[in-house]
C-alpha cells in the first residue's frame, strides 16, 4: 500500500504593481436585447468616459456595464 503525505500552502492575493489597470464598457441599453457595443480595453478612465458619452450621443442609449480590470499576484505563505 502507497501512502502519499500532502502539505497545504496558503497564498495572499495582491495587487501587481507593475500591472496597467485597463478600463471597457459595454452598452446593455435595449427592451428585448442588448446592444452590445464595447468600448474594447482603454488605459484610462477619462477615454472610457469619452467613448460612453460618443455612444450616448450617436444613439441615445444610457446603460452601460462598465469595469476595470487589474493584474494580481498570488504571494504563496509558509508551508502547513
Amino acid at each position: 500500500m502507497t501512502r502519499a503525505t500532502y502539505r497545504f500552502r496558503e497564498h495572499k492575493i495582491t495587487p501587481d504593481p507593475l500591472g496597467v489597470p485597463e478600463h471597457q464598457a459595454v452598452c446593455v441599453s435595449g427592451d428585448e436585447t442588448e446592444c452590445g457595443a464595447d468600448s474594447g480595453l482603454l488605459p484610462d478612465g477619462k477615454e472610457l468616459a469619452r467613448w460612453m458619452a460618443e455612444h450616448t450621443r450617436d444613439t441615445g442609449h444610457l446603460r452601460f456595464r462598465a469595469a476595470q480590470w487589474g493584474y494580481a499576484l498570488m504571494e504563496p505563505g509558509a508551508w502547513k
